[in-house]
């Protein structure tokens, strides 16, 4: 819980049973070490020991007092010796794992024992209050933005013709160190799509490891920068951001500076973004807004506010009086009835204005307020509705189509869907593809959608008992029907019990009827009024049938890789791709040469499938790599004995993994975000049987991430065979490895074996 001074904006506190984390925050310590220049964050060490460390690290506080990691699979707790904090699952029972943090004094203290947040050597520990500046804290929101989607950050400053103008990387270029200036926000503009993660980065959506960073300094100053893009650093705070009460981005090095722009929107060639001290806390060229906004997401998670309170004498007798009206005589409580999915509110409403006082009511003016107000209640109800009624009409067409679609598709790619082959589904990822294809093909009008879908998404997050498995992500095909209705039909009571959350408080539906009157361009808007309902069932049918392809094609299809230099049957057809590191072709798992039907690839290419992300099997592609020499020589005489791993980083977390055997080093592998990384060094094999190499994926901070064993099994006259080895898997908490697509070598064919290890990040 966070309580704050009269002079601070106070947190409000969320009625919730639940212990799902809210809000997420660092705390960075008032001690500066011995030289008094070092900053200190609670974080966590390597060895997932509670430490004050250099590294700023985001946790998750929930409305009850509950401190998560950034995963939100562990809170902190008080050791059983009562005096170093560790880290354990979450127990109801347990006053030890509850904390309140006091903005006013600066202290974080424990609700079991009383005693307050300190640290000992660098561990941290709790104790008695002791006026030591290890016990003081700063606290301050991480990235009160949903983080890990998609979208724009916008100025809040409109040009001359009204239009919105964004962050965005010169020309849209993928190489380090290019400006960011603003541009028109504009439809299909990767340069614009950014994607703020748990502790503070910007990715840019042009390259895995493309991320917002401080430029030069201007003219030599200390205090204003340029903006440009970077490769992903670790622990460099100059590449982490927050963003604060006055929707201002700050840098968490330079804490006092904020990203701006100089110059004016649409009569200046080019506006180039700083990082520069606002005039004010109201600066408008320094405030930003995320679209999506995610608008819903920030009403629900506010404080309840109930109706006026009707509850004796003529106020009771005129508010029974007109519910007993407005539904003729069947409900002398009509806001129980708001949520009735089967009454005309408009009925109601249209009954309630002709209603007139009657003589056993003595106050008419209580009647008439009474009557304002329910009227009122009524007009924002219907509009609350209508929006939801909007969406679930969209979202069922969606389903009603792509579902109908699933056999032809399936037919297409030549999926068995009666087998027991294991597939990666996971549902949201392939509803959240649909709304970034929305905002991303449409930024003025996908925006509602995915304001209202991602935030029923979330929703159904919040309110979700367990912890997300490997289940979440591996169904049958035999199931994979079943599996999408039922996600489906989960999705959509998200949407209504977020709808009759709403309609059940006033502050809540208040807010939700004043977005419904937004212009459409405005990120937060819920406004359907002109919105090209076609062309958005259109964009996001495609986007949703393309998810499915990403899903059933692995089951069918692999892609071959060839290093540079070496021959290839074709390196220009609809199949092929080819840049520095050399060809990739598309064929089935048993033929290389067998590539897929014209009407597929056309699938993929003429509905903006990007080429080098499916070849190289990146953000949502999920295809096993083959090495394959089609000239052979005897170098690679034995490629159909080998496999080479490749590793999915499905998470907005730079990865690397380092594959050994025994003693011998394999290679170490740099993976960025929402990539793959193929092992694709050469290495010799050994005699017929098992042969293990063992992986280790770690985080760019050198965290663990996960550990497992390749097991390769050589056949006489066989390709080899691939698999991870039983028992040999272990995964930190925080991250998810899904089902590994595993296809055999090929002795007559001379291309390896195939196995690619997806990892997620857990909610």
């Amino acid at each position: 819980m966070i309580s704050s001074s009269p002079k601070q904006i106070k947190e409000k506190q969320l009625e919730s049973s639940s212990s799902k984390p809210k809000f997420s925050f660092a705390a960075k310590s008032f001690f500066k070490g011995s030289n008094n220049n070092t900053t200190y964050y609670l974080s966590y060490s390597n060895s997932f020991e509670c430490v004050a460390s250099e590294s700023v690290q985001t946790w998750l506080l929930s409305d009850d007092g509950h401190i998560f990691t950034s995963s939100g699979n562990y809170v902190l707790d008080v050791s059983s010796g009562g005096y170093y904090v560790e880290f354990a699952k979450i127990n109801s029972n347990s006053k030890t794992q509850l904390w309140t943090i006091d903005t006013s004094n600066n202290k974080i203290q424990n609700q079991g024992n009383g005693k307050y947040l300190d640290f000992d050597n660098l561990k941290v520990c709790v104790a008695s209050l002791n006026g030591n500046l290890t016990q003081q804290w700063t606290t301050f929101r991480r990235a009160p933005i949903p983080t890990g989607n998609w979208g724009y950050f916008q100025s809040k400053q409109l040009d001359s013709n009204n239009q919105y103008w964004g962050l965005s990387v010169l020309n849209g270029s993928s190489s380090y160190n290019t400006s960011v200036v603003m541009n028109k926000v504009q439809a299909k503009s990767k340069g614009q799509i950014w994607q703020m993660t748990s502790d503070g980065h910007i990715l840019s959506r042009l390259d895995g490891n493309l991320v917002l960073d401080v430029g030069p300094a201007i003219n030599g100053s200390k205090t204003n920068y340029y903006l440009n893009t970077n490769v992903y650093k670790s622990n460099d705070l100059m590449q982490q951001w927050g963003i604060n009460e006055n929707n201002q981005i700050f840098n968490q090095y330079f804490t006092n500076l904020c990203i701006g722009f100089v110059g004016e929107l649409g009569v200046d060639s080019n506006v180039y973004c700083v990082l520069a001290e606002p005039s004010s806390n109201s600066d408008i060229n320094f405030q930003w807004i995320a679209n999506p906004t995610y608008s819903l997401n920030k009403i629900v998670n506010e404080e309840p506010q109930p109706f006026p309170p009707y509850t004796s004498g003529d106020l009771l007798a005129s508010y029974q009086c007109l519910s007993n009206i407005a539904t003729s005589n069947h409900s002398d409580d009509i806001r129980s009835l708001y949520t009735s999915i089967d009454l005309s509110l408009q009925t109601f409403f249209d009954n309630v204005s002709t209603a007139t006082c009657p003589p056993t009511i003595q106050s008419t003016i209580d009647f008439a307020n009474v009557q304002n107000q329910i009227k009122t209640e009524l007009s924002y109800a219907i509009n609350v509705r209508l929006v939801f009624d909007n969406y679930t009409s969209f979202y069922s067409k969606l389903f009603d189509q792509s579902s109908s679609n699933l056999t032809n598709l399936a037919n297409l790619i030549n999926v068995d869907m009666s087998s027991d082959q294991v597939v990666n589904a996971n549902y949201d990822d392939a509803i959240t593809s649909v709304f970034y294809s929305l905002i991303s093909e449409i930024p003025v009008g996908g925006s509602i959608i995915a304001n209202i879908g991602q935030s029923a998404v979330d929703w159904g997050e919040d309110i979700a008992e367990g912890d997300e498995g490997p289940s979440t992500y591996q169904v049958t095909l035999s199931k994979l029907y079943d599996h999408l209705q039922t996600n489906y039909e989960n999705e959509t009571m998200n949407a209504q019990n977020m709808k009759n959350t709403i309609l059940q408080d006033w502050g809540m539906m208040s807010k939700t009827n004043a977005l419904c009157f937004l212009p459409i361009n405005d990120p937060s808007s819920l406004n359907f009024d002109g919105i090209d309902f076609e062309k958005i069932s259109d964009v996001a049918s495609l986007a949703y049938e393309i998810a499915m392809i990403q899903i059933l094609l692995p089951t069918t299809y692999q892609i071959y890789f060839t290093p540079h230099g070496n021959w290839v049957p074709s390196s220009s057809g609809d199949y092929a791709y080819s840049d520095n590191s050399g060809t990739y072709i598309l064929a089935t798992i048993e033929y290389s040469n067998s590539y897929p039907p014209q009407e597929l690839t056309d699938k993929l290419w003429n509905n903006g499938v990007s080429k080098p992300e499916f070849f190289t099997s990146s953000y949502g592609w999920n295809l096993g790599i083959s090495m394959t020499y089609y000239n052979l020589v005897s170098k690679y005489g034995n490629i159909y004995k080998l496999a080479f791993p490749t590793v999915k980083n499905f998470t907005p977390i730079p990865m690397q993994f380092v594959m050994t055997n025994g003693s011998d080093n394999v290679g170490t592998f740099p993976i960025k975000t929402h990539r793959s990384k193929l092992a694709s060094t050469y290495y010799s094999c050994g005699d017929l049987g098992h042969h293990y190499f063992d992986i280790a994926v770690t985080d760019i901070n050198n965290n663990k991430v996960a550990n497992f064993t390749v097991d390769i099994n050589l056949e006489a006259l066989e390709g080899s065979y691939v698999s991870i080895k039983t028992g040999s898997l272990v995964v930190q908490p925080g991250y998810i490895v899904g089902n590994p697509t595993c296809n055999q070598g090929s002795l007559s064919l001379m291309f390896s074996a195939s196995i690619l290890i997806p990892i997620y990040q857990s909610n």
